[in-house]
């Protein structure tokens, strides 16, 4: 009696392993980062962030929000830096006037590859937003 109660044991514990092994690669094929390279753009972003995040809502995929800085000399940062403090899937990064590109600032390579790179000031880059 005790060899079949262990079988049974075996048979869920492995079971539980092959779902949880599933269900953690699932998250990370459904997680989106975006990379918003911001301005000044302090009268749309808080609408862009809480879009994206309607949109987490709406779909269930878990996202990520990482907002660059580049040459904002209006309220944008202070408005991320509200969101950053409040919700840790956002992230704020200021771009140094010295660096001359994002490449220069090692921030691309610690995106993730499958990353989105929006810049708000181009039209054609806002099409990539599930807005």
């Amino acid at each position: 009696m005790i060899p079949e109660l262990l079988w049974i044991v075996g048979f869920y514990v492995a079971a539980a392993v092959i779902v949880h092994g599933i269900m953690g690669r699932r998250t990370d094929l459904n997680r989106r980062q975006y990379v918003l390279v911001a301005g000044n753009h302090q009268m749309q972003i808080e609408w862009y962030i809480r879009a994206l995040q309607q949109f987490s809502l709406r779909t269930g995929t878990e996202i990520g929000i990482t907002v660059v800085l580049n040459e904002s000399s209006d309220d944008t940062g202070r408005i991320m830096e509200k969101f950053a403090r409040h919700d840790a899937a956002i992230a704020v990064f200021r771009q140094e006037p010295s660096m001359l590109s994002l490449a220069e600032s090692g921030l691309e390579c610690l995106m993730p590859k499958h990353a989105i790179w929006v810049e708000l000031a181009r039209k054609e880059d806002l099409a990539r937003l599930p807005l």
